[in-house]
């Protein structure tokens, strides 16, 4: 069996670490990622290999030369990247192969492996491991004999129903190896797994339980080391060459290696000081990197997930801030305080509500930045922005710097701007007031991917006051969006509608589009998501859920089709059938939702219109409805969530949700984006049936088996 190693990749997530230096030649705990893979399979009875090499590959080779811990090497430099299965179908000798990681630190037994996947007579093996946050890997899922049923490539927390992530060790047989075409960028993962899967091609998981790290960024790497000098009962490392002053305290999770210097009093924790890296006095680093040949001055501070890069020359009482990357060879003047990247970008977290509320975002500067990463994300040629203050002006430049064209809607309400956005043929907008909101302007969410892609471009871009793009005056857009309200509304509306509201530009279209009628005083309330709204009467509390089935009704005297978010109540689905119409349940990615599902305004004209076109009052109107009982709850999530949800909720999956079904409920059950908690929506028939769900996904989640919910 050939073995090929992956070793092209450029780690841009590791910078600066990796700014110079070959992803594989990264140390952990004083020797190389690529010197301990070459190690493993020379334990394993492997004594070849080939690797493929990219970037940085003249070191690489230089670094290993043909032989390296008892292995021969060979190289395939690769020119244009091919993609994963690209590269190996270049390197491919005409048999079966392993397929593994230059840069995975891993404990995983490869003569087992081969082993396996000869006995289980499989097109592919892939090496899997459990996890205890699936979001950062492609995962996998297994059925009977581990046969593989799925992949999924970096979900959102609320896709994961699987802990096991692929290891990106593999086993490929030489029939898989033909299909492969020759000088054709190709993916296993994305390209060749999904489609022998479809095939029906057997693709089995080998479940490894020794260690296996991914060290993708710096938090992973301090991660790796830490856990891995726990596993050699060690609790620092201290390289031979090394030297640390007195009085210097070096804890846990540490190491200095050959040739750096720590000065006297300093507090090192949980870190890597790199060779030949010198440490002034009083320094304090705190689970983060120093390259090697930095030089620092007395009392530098280094927070949790910085890094110095190579050959860096930094001053006396230095602060870096969290998360912040310094590139290669910079000079730091004495005293500063450095808050964001130099020369690579931002490292703040920045990450996804689950209504596309941007979270970690504060300050202009990082609403600037915001910009620039969704523009440079997206790629598109325009994008709407609503809203008002420095907000709306930082993230239209930011949009703007990164090459994207801005419509300007100053002032816009968030229904407003989701409105203007589909009139002006953009497939995005960017919501700024009291916060930044960032959809789809036909769903109102983003992917997974375009979420990730925002995440690392924020954190890796450079700030380029450049505009490059320009803004348009979409106000045109607002006028027709006004236009759209007074003709929704009936000339003489059956009830006197008012409106709360903290959304200043709300009351006033609200004020110039809806008339006022005679009849029933009702009060629309906007709550704080700027989306869903309640009715108060004299005598009754009309809920959001009712009013979006008058909503729908008012379609289907229209006979116009709605488009519903999945959550949106299943009465609408009968009401559609008996009205013979139709409901399409919108996802992320697809359908464009009817506007009174994104829009307060809309909705409330909708359900005027309704009431005014039956000639009944809005509590007559909602007293037709079904009496359904709506239950939403957010839950903290336990741990070890996603093979919880794989095991006690298994064959449960509707789209994004877990959908169960008893006595006369039904709940829908998603984790959230974070990971960190689940979102519960239950429609039923009575408090006590809602109850009892409740209870039934509780004790599901708290690992015992419920019982079994209706077909």
């Amino acid at each position: 069996m050939q073995t090929v190693i992956l070793a092209g990749g450029e780690g841009t997530r590791l910078r600066p670490l990796t700014s110079d230096t070959p992803k594989p030649l990264v140390k952990i705990l004083g020797e190389s990622a690529i010197e301990r893979l070459l190690k493993r399979l020379r334990a394993c009875g492997i004594r070849s290999a080939v690797l493929c090499t990219h970037f940085r590959a003249d070191r690489l080779e230089e670094e290993l030369g043909p032989q390296k811990c008892g292995v021969y090497l060979k190289y395939r430099r690769e020119e244009t990247p091919l993609g994963t299965a690209g590269c190996v179908r270049s390197a491919w000798n005409g048999g079966d192969v392993l397929v593994l990681s230059g840069d995975g630190v891993c404990g995983v037994d490869y003569r087992a492996v081969a082993e396996f996947h000869r006995s289980s007579g499989a097109d592919v093996t892939i090496v899997a491991k459990k996890v205890d946050d699936p979001r950062e890997y492609g995962l996998i899922t297994v059925g009977k004999e581990q046969r593989i049923t799925g992949f999924l490539e970096k979900p959102g927390y609320d896709e994961c129903l699987t802990d096991l992530a692929n290891t990106g060790v593999y086993v490929i047989s030489k029939e898989v190896m033909r299909r492969i075409p020759e000088g054709e960028k190709t993916d296993f993962a994305q390209d060749v797994f999904p489609q022998l899967l479809a095939e029906g091609k057997r693709l089995f998981a080998y479940i490894d339980d020794s260690y296996w790290y991914d060290i993708g960024d710096i938090p992973s790497l301090i991660k790796c080391q830490t856990e891995l000098l726990g596993a050699d009962g060690k609790s620092k490392l201290v390289i031979g060459g090394a030297s640390v002053g007195k009085d210097a305290v070096v804890s846990s999770g540490t190491v200095i290696e050959d040739g750096a210097a720590v000065g006297s009093g300093s507090r090192i924790l949980a870190s890597l000081i790199s060779e030949r890296a010198s440490i002034g006095a009083g320094a304090e680093i705190c689970e983060a990197v120093v390259c090697r040949g930095v030089t620092a001055g007395k009392g530098l501070i280094m927070k949790r997930f910085s890094a110095l890069g190579e050959d860096c020359v930094v001053g006396s009482d230095v602060t870096v801030e969290e998360g912040v990357r310094v590139a290669p060879r910079t000079r730091i003047p004495d005293g500063a305080i450095v808050r964001t990247d130099i020369s690579s970008g931002n490292y703040s977290e920045l990450a996804f509500g689950e209504g596309g509320e941007v979270l970690g975002v504060s300050g202009l500067r990082d609403v600037f930045r915001f910009g620039c990463a969704a523009g440079t994300a997206l790629n598109a040629d325009r994008i709407t922005v609503g809203g008002c203050g420095d907000g709306f002006e930082a993230v239209s430049l930011g949009l703007r710097s990164a090459g994207t064209g801005v419509y300007g809607i100053r002032g816009a309400g968030f229904g407003e701007t989701v409105f203007c956005a589909r009139k002006l043929g953009c497939s995005h907008f960017v919501y700024a007031e009291g916060g930044i909101i960032f959809a789809s302007a036909s769903t109102l969410d983003l992917p997974r991917a375009q979420e990730r892609k925002t995440e690392q471009a924020y954190n890796r871009l450079p700030l380029d006051s450049d505009s490059a793009a320009v803004m348009t005056d979409g106000s045109a857009a607002s006028d027709l969006y006004i236009r759209h309200l007074k003709a929704l509304m009936p000339k003489e509306p059956k009830i006197r509608p008012t409106i709360r509201t903290d959304c200043l530009r709300e009351a006033e279209v609200f004020k110039k589009a809806f008339s006022v009628g005679e009849g029933e005083s009702v009060t629309f309330s906007v709550a704080s998501d700027r989306r869903t709204v309640s009715a108060l009467t004299e005598e009754a509390v009309i809920s959001y859920e009712d009013l979006v089935i008058l909503c729908c009704r008012s379609y289907f005297l229209k006979r116009k089709s709605v488009v519903l978010p999945p959550r949106a109540p299943l009465v609408c689905d009968r009401l559609a059938q008996e009205s013979r119409s139709s409901v399409t349940r919108g996802a992320c990615g697809s359908g464009e939702l009817s506007l009174f599902c994104c829009d307060p305004l809309e909705l409330i004209a909708e359900v005027t219109s309704y009431v005014t076109e039956r000639g009944i009052s809005l509590e007559a109107a909602a007293a037709e409805l079904p009496k359904i009982v709506y239950t939403r709850k957010t839950l903290d999530a336990p741990k070890g969530l996603p093979a919880i949800m794989s095991e006690n909720f298994e064959g449960l999956r509707a789209g994004s949700d877990i959908v169960l079904e008893s006595g006369g409920a039904r709940a829908f059950v998603r984790p959230a984006k974070s990971g960190r908690a689940l979102s519960l929506y239950i429609e039923s028939v009575s408090a006590e049936a809602a109850g009892e769900l409740s209870a039934d996904i509780a004790r599901r989640l708290s690992g015992a088996k419920g019982k079994e919910p209706q077909a």
